[in-house]
């Protein structure tokens, strides 16, 4: 799987119903097999639906733990230099 910037897997359309079938290049890219259990998270101001899979989802918030800290490193280094 590509790691690193979000990448096009395919569309989907919501049925009457408010299901969506997973695009199989979708399922196959991120090994979404029958029984998967999934996160449905809302994107920053309702832009958009953010899915993980429950059992990623530990590295999913350590992945964004060790950006935001990067990101205060960042920002406290600038903030001596000036």
């Amino acid at each position: 799987m590509h790691q690193g910037e979000p990448i096009f897997l395919g569309t989907a359309t919501v049925g009457e119903r408010g299901q969506v079938a997973i695009p199989a290049e979708a399922r196959r890219a991120l090994e979404i097999e029958p029984g998967s259990k999934l996160l449905f998270f809302s994107g920053p101001h309702n832009s958009g639906l953010l899915m993980v899979k429950a059992e990623d989802l530990g590295r999913l918030v350590k992945h964004l733990t060790e950006k935001a800290q990067s990101i205060e490193q960042l920002i406290d280094s600038t903030s001596d230099e000036s």
